[in-house]
């Protein structure tokens, strides 16, 4: 099948008396960090203090919510909750970006409660439905750009120090820019890494020069292309076709233009298509090397997981 990954070289291993980080051994082999971007529609982000425990939802009060989000799943919706480092004391915020049928962006939402009421807020929003707490709703004014900065140092310290720091440069160079830091989005061996949005796309192994050009929408988005981890409006293939075709365009309104992804697999890998009203286009994608997942600091990398990278053929404009 497809997805199913061969056993990765001994060679991508660090030498059995060597200690990397993941970020680090990852950027050492040169890894394409495409095809690894979460696959959702809803994206919540809910104010909690740190302490974040690993997971961050093992702690007592919030142990419901991986059930939560579920009962969500069952449902249909792709949800994606995220903890984040809460910027008021009086008040905190849940803020929730949803991709909606026909919009481009996603649309943004965001809710204020007392500190003590925020869990009981997550669950409406994740059992009853997003339009289920009208009265926490509040009219703040939508961010030009927001990013969502993974910082869960107890979940890897590649994260905890890389997107830490990386946050803050970011920050001090865009202070009208609403820039979070979230618990654990996946793929902290890419760090440091998040979301910008609305656009709903993530990075990875990203410099800040980098970022400040997609936060301005400056330069050829082809320049940061490869930094970019996938769209979340579709799975691993269908985002490495997504970003074929974003940097083949090479124009940022790629990203407010409404689109669709279709993924089919195929002997040699996938068959994907990739719509806008106006355009489709074809590109083939393929099972490239095994890439090993390093534990971090441990020697030879430990004991390393295989995810598979992809390649990806060039895409194929279909004239209508």
């Amino acid at each position: 099948m497809p997805g199913d990954a061969p056993a990765f070289g001994l060679h991508l291993l660090p030498a059995a008396d060597e200690s990397l980080r993941c970020a680090v051994h990852t950027e050492q082999i040169a890894v394409d960090p495409c095809g690894t971007a979460l696959w959702v529609d809803e994206i919540v982000v809910a104010d909690l203090p740190r302490p974040w425990l690993k997971p961050v939802w093992a702690a007592e009060a919030l142990s419901a919510v991986p059930e939560w989000v579920a009962a969500a799943g069952e449902s249909g919706r792709r949800v994606r909750v995220l903890a984040a480092v809460p910027t008021h004391s009086e008040e905190h915020r849940v803020v929730v970006y949803q991709r909606v049928s026909g919009e481009a962006e996603m649309r943004r939402t965001e809710h204020r409660c007392l500190p003590d009421e925020v869990v009981d807020l997550l669950a409406v929003l994740l059992l009853d439905g997003l339009d289920a707490s009208p009265t926490t709703v509040v009219d703040t004014g939508v961010p030009i750009r927001e990013l969502l900065i993974c910082a869960q140092g107890s979940h890897d310290v590649c994260c905890g120090a890389r997107g830490t720091e990386f946050a803050a440069e970011i920050a001090a160079a865009r202070p009208r820019v609403e820039v979070r830091l979230v618990s654990h989005t996946g793929g902290h061996r890419f760090a440091p890494t998040g979301v910008s949005l609305p656009d709903g796309r993530m990075w990875g192994m990203i410099e800040v020069a980098e970022m400040l050009a997609v936060i301005d929408r400056a330069g050829r988005p082809s320049d940061v292309a490869p930094r970019c981890r996938g769209w979340t409006g579709t799975d691993g293939p269908g985002q490495v076709a997504e970003r074929a075709v974003f940097e083949l365009v090479d124009d940022w309104a790629f990203d407010e233009t409404p689109r669709t992804v279709e993924v089919e697999p195929v002997a040699d890998g996938w068959r994907c298509t990739v719509r806008t009203h106006q355009q489709r286009w074809e590109v083939h994608v393929g099972r490239g090397r095994a890439i090993p997942a390093i534990r971090c600091g441990e020697p030879g990398g430990g004991v390393a997981k295989a995810s598979l990278e992809y390649v990806v053929s060039e895409p194929r404009r279909v004239v209508r």
